[in-house]
């Protein structure tokens, strides 16, 4: 990203091209894993559901290293099997190329090394020796990992996962009590389906802890669920044949425990995107039952899933309330607006705002936790104000530190309706350190 944005100038295009030429990548790398994990009757199929798959797409148009996590996975994974037939030096130089990227992107890379463990060892006559290597193989690794420690050590409170910790009164929670909710393995399958741009939208879903948002998608999380599970039945029994069902089971099984254990103990959220290491492996499951089947049996299967990949990429391309919050129009707004006697507070996602505003007034950021407390909400707010005539605020995701809504409440009282803007999954409120009067 680096090089990219110094070579494209800092736009857009330039952050994000690194994860599309990784999602790009990720096709032939996922089917030529394919092939060597399951037979070379499945890359053809692996490779266009890697093409189309609305989870894969997403990620590759984000400038984040999730796309490159991915391709790591396949690109290591193949090269172990490789490895592990024929335990050839350019193997395993290029395995521990691979790997030591993929710990570099994302240190959840290491949820998939168990897996490559048990394929490395799969020889008993060997194991011995074998583990010698794989030690050697990991203390390798660990040094790559270097360049992360102080990111583990500074940033992430270790305590939390002890067993017998127990959350103080002043240790402050991630997002809520828990992020960790009994329909959080069925959204992260469901999600692995159809993306996040079927069904339910994400700032539904934020915005609606109860989930009683999920009765008005009841059509489409009944075609997913269906449809799943005609997948997963004949993907499975796929796997059973090639003997690969208990690797499937290590592949998600090792994230699925330790992502749960992370969240329950309020020490990293609850996220798809942590399960995306899995996500080869689901897509793999799925074109194993696609190639097993018939003519007729995969139009019943893929002909329902291309209609619901085609719905999902249609929302994800055209309908605003399907996308990520729309702080690049905030952003230049408030830039034109703003004067330079003024200040812009930024209420959350503070990172997008610095990159996105160019104007002339000081950006500050606001911490939205005060709202737990109304009056001391009024009072820090009143003091960002005691040097300036007014403010332009920026409000993003607001549900995990106020879900009452009470700064928006506030806003909202002290502007009036010349005064707000509102963009998709934004608000932004002008507001002048003399207070509207509240009419009776």
């Amino acid at each position: 990203m680096h090089i990219s944005s110094a070579l494209g100038g800092g736009t857009d295009a330039a952050l994000r091209a690194p994860s599309a030429w990784c999602g790009v990548a990720t096709v032939p790398a996922m089917a030529w894993l394919s092939s060597r994990w399951l037979g070379r009757e499945t890359a053809g199929w692996t490779a266009w559901l890697a093409a189309f798959s609305p989870f894969l797409v997403w990620y590759s148009q984000e400038a984040r290293s999730y796309s490159m996590l991915i391709l790591a996975v396949c690109v290591s994974g193949a090269l172990m099997l490789e490895l592990a037939r024929l335990a050839s030096r350019r193997a395993a130089a290029l395995y521990g190329a691979s790997a030591a990227t993929g710990l570099l992107a994302a240190p959840a890379f290491a949820l998939v090394l168990p897996l490559h463990l048990r394929w490395w060892l799969a020889d008993p006559a060997q194991r011995r020796r074998r583990l010698l290597i794989a030690g050697a193989g990991a203390a390798g690794l660990a040094l790559m990992a270097l360049p992360w420690v102080r990111t583990f050590v500074t940033t992430w409170d270790w305590s939390r996962l002890h067993p017998g910790h127990v959350a103080g009164a002043e240790e402050m929670p991630l997002r809520g009590p828990i992020t960790f909710h009994a329909g959080g393995f069925p959204y992260v399958f469901y999600t692995f389906m159809v993306g996040y741009t079927f069904g339910p939208s994400p700032r539904e879903l934020r915005a609606d802890p109860t989930f009683s948002v999920l009765r008005h998608h009841v059509p489409e999380i009944a075609a997913v669920a269906l449809l799943g599970a005609g997948i997963a039945l004949v993907g499975l029994g796929a796997l059973s044949r090639r003997r690969r069902l208990w690797d499937a089971a290590l592949w998600i099984g090792v994230p699925a425990l330790i992502v749960t254990w992370f969240a329950v103990s309020n020490f990293k959220v609850f996220h798809p995107r942590y399960f995306a290491t899995a996500l080869p492996m689901v897509l793999m499951v799925a074109a194993a039952a696609l190639a097993d089947l018939g003519a007729r049996g995969r139009a019943l299967l893929g002909a329902p899933l291309a209609l619901l990949w085609a719905v999902s990429l249609a929302h994800y391309y055209a309908w605003p309330s399907y996308g990520k919050e729309d702080m690049r129009s905030a952003g230049r707004r408030v830039s034109e607006l703003a004067r330079a006697d003024e200040r812009v507070l930024s209420v959350n996602a503070t990172d997008l705002m610095q990159y996105y505003y160019d104007g002339p007034a000081r950006l500050e950021p606001f911490w939205l936790g005060v709202a737990a407390d109304s009056t001391k909400l009024e009072r820090e707010f009143d003091r960002t104000l005691t040097d300036v005539p007014a403010a332009w605020v920026v409000l993003s995701r607001p549900e995990d530190l106020d879900p009452a809504g009470r700064f928006a409440r506030l806003m909202d009282r002290r502007t009036e309706a010349a005064d707000r803007i509102v963009f998709e999954g934004v608000r932004v409120w002008h507001v002048r350190r003399s207070p509207v009067p509240r009419e009776n």
